[in-house]
């Protein structure tokens, strides 16, 4: 019904109308397929992680490779060891900089 105080196009809509025909919905998922496609993106996310972790596994191994080369030195350093050893350390912290930005 139609007051004459509502504006055109606002009139009042039937629920049934709105709602989408039964055709035009798609059937309901197998359980297997449903299970299937949360496997899938259960195991896409574990492998962006594992990608994330390699790259951190890679900045880890870096600094225990200078940690073990001061390791090596500490009972008698001379003065090439521990420069070259601090110049190496160097090289991984400004790669392991350029690495983050």
């Amino acid at each position: 019904m139609i007051n004459r105080l509502t504006a055109v196009g606002e009139e009042d809509v039937e629920v049934a109308e709105i709602q989408k025909p039964q055709s035009a919905r798609q059937p309901p998922q197998a359980p297997s397929n449903v299970a299937v496609t949360g496997l899938i993106i259960a195991l896409k996310a574990l492998s962006q992680r594992s990608i994330i972790a390699v790259a951190s596994l890679f900045n880890l191994v870096l600094l225990a490779s200078a940690f073990v080369l001061w390791w090596q030195i500490i009972e008698a350093p001379s003065v090439l060891q521990i420069v070259t050893t601090s110049i190496y350390s160097l090289f991984i912290l400004v790669a392991l900089w350029m690495r983050r930005t």
